[in-house]
């Protein structure tokens, strides 16, 4: 510093030091320093001084001190204006410019810099979890939770769930809606049958796969399963039941659509979780193949269709009399092999499930489950819950209280963000919400073990600050 020298040979001359660069302390050093010219010295974090060590400089000297960043624009005026305040004193000392001198101030004190605001947290967001696109065909394979059973040429017996079917084919849609339309009071009288099925559970239990093996039945798949259980329920039911759950009222459908005959309700046996509970039974028409069919409840649950497929013209026929034009497209394309064009349609079949699953959700349509709240209730559907979320799978799926029941109660939880945790189960998307609150969405999401959850809420959250 040149101080010494300039109070010798002008020592009327006032000084002001100035702190240049001021930026650098809160800049990112490894970019300013790649962004410098190669042979220059880098910038190291203990070349820059702190702002004390520049006022201790000052009040040594007894001079102002002023910082400034040109590339902030910060102080620059400051130093200007003070530097000629210090000018204009230092000659009040002459007769000329006492008088005109006398308000002008002494350099002023400079406002302290704030710190520019820190850039947001890089939240990485991991990609979406499968569709359970897998979990649904896997669903249709295990019929964990069926409510519906197909009776084909009246010895082929396939288990289904209404919410699948209502969400991706508009005739199944209708043939449920009218099913509930049949029986207004239809949550009574779910009511009495879990009471029925929880009477049952003991005698259901005794329906093991080993104790079959022993007698020398061979172990079936879920058709000869329905078979025997049910014939095994009807005979150890005993004279107490009523006659009208034996002789359940059957609705004609032969009049309203091509291939179905009739539909009722009874009490069934699961094949896979082995409990009684009550089953939509639909009786297709003769000419419904059993193998075609299963091909096209494996459209409707994954929206897929194998281009391997052998009976495409049985497929096609179905999809004809069961009015599901989409499906009946993709087979004209793939028979005139042009599968390709398959894609768009199969994203319009995608975002018509999405929008049709949205209705159900928020109406409670075809609900099979109510969660009990804290500060409310909401209506929810088993499969969809199981094929997306394991903690929902292993509590329905499992030996649970509440796989066998249509209640659960769920403490500490409020609706809104129940709400916000079954719509993003269902559509894999984080609904927007102001009145959430984000931290109690992360717990919830961190009780049911939703990671993908968790960093949407958490970059939601950190926008919203």
């Amino acid at each position: 510093m040149w101080y010494q020298e300039i109070k010798h040979f002008c020592p009327r001359t006032p000084v002001v030091l100035v702190g240049c660069q001021l930026d650098l302390r809160y800049a990112d050093l490894e970019a300013v320093n790649r962004a410098r010219r190669p042979l220059a010295r880098p910038i190291k974090r203990g070349d820059i001084l702190p702002p004390e060590k520049g006022r201790e400089v000052a009040k040594e000297l007894g001079i102002p001190y002023y910082e400034t960043s040109v590339f902030d624009q910060f102080g620059i005026k400051d130093v200007f204006d003070n530097a000629i305040r210090a000018a204009l004193i230092s000659r009040r000392h002459l007769q000329f410019w006492k008088s005109h001198l006398k308000k002008v101030q002494k350099p002023l004190l400079q406002a302290p810099f704030l710190p520019p605001k820190a850039p947001p947290p890089v939240i990485k967001v991991p990609e979406c979890p499968s569709t359970g696109t897998s979990e649904a065909a896997c669903l249709l394979d295990n019929p964990l939770c069926a409510d519906v059973l197909f009776v084909l040429q009246d010895q082929e017996h396939i288990f289904a769930h209404r919410i699948y079917l209502a969400t991706s084919s508009s005739k199944f849609y209708d043939l449920f809606l009218m099913e509930c339309e049949e029986t207004p009071n239809g949550s009574e009288g779910a009511g009495e049958k879990e009471k029925q099925s929880r009477d049952f559970q003991g005698r259901a239990w005794s329906l093991d796969p080993d104790e079959e093996r022993e007698e020398g039945t061979p172990r079936t798949p879920q058709t000869n399963q329905w078979k025997s259980s049910s014939q095994n329920l009807s005979q150890q039911e005993g004279p107490g039941m009523e006659a009208e759950s034996s002789i359940p009222e059957t609705q004609t459908l032969s009049g309203w659509s091509k291939g179905f005959v009739g539909m009722h309700k009874e009490m069934q046996v699961n094949p896979v979780s082995k409990r009684v509970g009550p089953i939509t039974v639909v009786r297709m028409d003769s000419s419904v193949q059993p193998r075609p069919f299963r091909t096209l409840l494996q459209f409707l649950y994954t929206g897929q269709l194998d281009e391997k497929e052998k009976d495409l013209v049985g497929l096609a026929q179905i999809a004809e009399v069961l009015e599901m034009f989409d499906l009946r497209m993709m087979v004209e394309n793939i028979m005139n092999k042009e599968a390709f064009m398959n894609q768009e349609i199969t994203k319009a079949f995608h975002v018509r499930k999405a929008n049709r699953i949205k209705e159900c959700l928020s109406k409670g349509t075809f609900s099979d489950v109510t969660f009990r709240l804290d500060d409310g209730a909401i209506s929810a559907h088993k499969p969809l819950l199981i094929c997306s979320c394991r903690w929902m799978a292993a509590m329905f799926g499992g030996s649970f209280v509440e796989s066998a029941n249509s209640e659960v109660y769920l403490p500490n939880i409020n609706k809104m963000s129940m709400q916000a945790v079954l719509d993003y189960l269902y559509t894999k998307q984080l609904s927007p919400n102001l009145d959430l609150d984000p931290l109690e969405l992360i717990a919830l999401a961190n009780r049911f073990c939703l990671p993908h959850l968790v960093a949407l809420a958490v970059s939601v959250g950190s926008r919203g600050q």
